[in-house]
């Protein structure tokens, strides 16, 4: 978050970008909203965006993010409206000193219709934010990994056009500014991108709590509530052990031991409440965090993904994938990319992958075993 604002403050001499990555359950998307706000604090507007696997194409592109400058100019106006009806509107405004016209003698006439629509689309915003006094814009993208070029040079460059479109308004020195935030495969489409990428983010790789954040995460809402709960500290070694300082688990065992807690009538968390609520916290966090995942994948992909609890981990070495796996090691590397493309794994070598989840290995191995269990059902 620090650095962060003293990158907003470096811009737009320097340009205002940030590649921010991580596994599922970290934080990167509350983490976002934070940085939306110190955006607003500095003084810039800012848009957020989530970006959907229907993006992942040029014209899709370009209409996701026109319609988001869109959206940012309205509310810019509407907010300046109400500023200036209570008296409170900005006394010095700006300008960028650069109208479209003469921005586009400098601009690239090759790259495209579709790059001139979003580049354009950008301009304007960042122009009105000047106007109304703002220092600048900034678009903070969420999901950003399912934004790819394709291989096929005659494809489409979704990505490439999008970065060098971000990259000729901050090459002319204009405020703008760009948070990609995703898993880990975002660094990889950067690199393979067509435009140049390496000099122009700065990277943030967002991991689990060291043991004394985590236990500061899990024990500070309780004295935050007033202390009428209170957690031994046998209870809080356990829980942070157990869910390996991940965010998202630090919430959900909190949030369960609680309902636990007042369930039972008693006003500490002690390790046999843990005991006793830890099947209802493992049924959660398998339904709600876990099983989605899994249940938009197609059959043979779920075989394959179910297949991988059988194998050494970590990485998921695709040589003993093939040994552990009954299918062919053709349709296993077709199947491994698939499950890339969901987000479900992430490449993080040739030939070794990992999952996007933390301890979704683990949760594989329940399902597995719980789908080998017989059911005592009569037919």
């Amino acid at each position: 978050m620090r650095r962060f604002g003293s990158m907003l403050r470096a811009a737009p001499e320097q340009p205002a970008n940030m590649r921010l990555t991580g596994l599922r359950g970290v934080g990167k998307t509350v983490l976002l909203g934070e940085f939306q706000t110190i955006a607003e604090r500095e003084g810039w507007a800012a848009a957020i965006l989530e970006l959907q696997p229907g993006h992942n194409g040029e014209e899709a592109l370009v209409a996701g993010i026109t319609a988001l400058a869109e959206e940012a100019k309205e509310r810019l106006s509407r907010v300046e409206r109400i500023k200036s009806a209570v008296g409170t509107a900005a006394k010095h405004v700006g300008s960028l000193g650069l109208a479209w016209n003469e921005f586009k003698v400098t601009y690239d006439p090759i790259a495209g219709q579709e790059r001139e629509d979003i580049t354009k689309a950008l301009f304007e915003v960042v122009e009105l934010a000047v106007q109304k006094g703002r220092t600048g814009f900034v678009l903070l993208l969420d999901e950003a990994q399912v934004v790819r070029d394709e291989n096929n040079a005659n494809g489409d460059h979704p990505l490439s056009m999008f970065i060098s479109s971000v990259a000729a308004l901050q090459k002319r020195e204009l405020p703008v500014g760009l948070v990609l935030c995703g898993l880990p495969t975002l660094t990889g489409n950067l690199l393979k991108a067509r435009s140049y990428t390496e000099r122009m983010f700065r990277g943030e790789e967002i991991a689990s709590l060291n043991q004394s954040d985590a236990r500061e995460a899990l024990t500070q809402p309780l004295a935050d509530a007033g202390g009428e709960v209170s957690a031994e500290a046998a209870l809080v070694d356990a829980v942070v052990a157990e869910v390996e300082g991940y965010p998202y688990f630090i919430q959900l065992w909190g949030a369960e031991l609680w309902d636990a807690a007042a369930i039972g009538g008693v006003d500490q968390l002690t390790l046999t409440l843990l005991e006793a609520a830890r099947e209802d916290i493992y049924r959660r966090v398998d339904l709600d965090f876990y099983a989605p995942r899994v249940e938009t994948l197609t059959p043979a992909e779920q075989d394959v993904l179910l297949g991988t609890a059988a194998a050494d981990y970590p990485p998921l070495v695709v040589s003993k994938l093939n040994d552990a796996i009954n299918k062919t090691p053709a349709n296993i590397n077709v199947l491994l990319g698939r499950l890339v493309e969901a987000g479900v794994l992430y490449r993080k070598r040739k030939g070794e992958y990992e999952y996007t989840a933390p301890r979704f290995r683990d949760y594989l191995v329940r399902r597995v075993k719980e789908e080998a269990e017989p059911t005592g059902q009569l037919f």
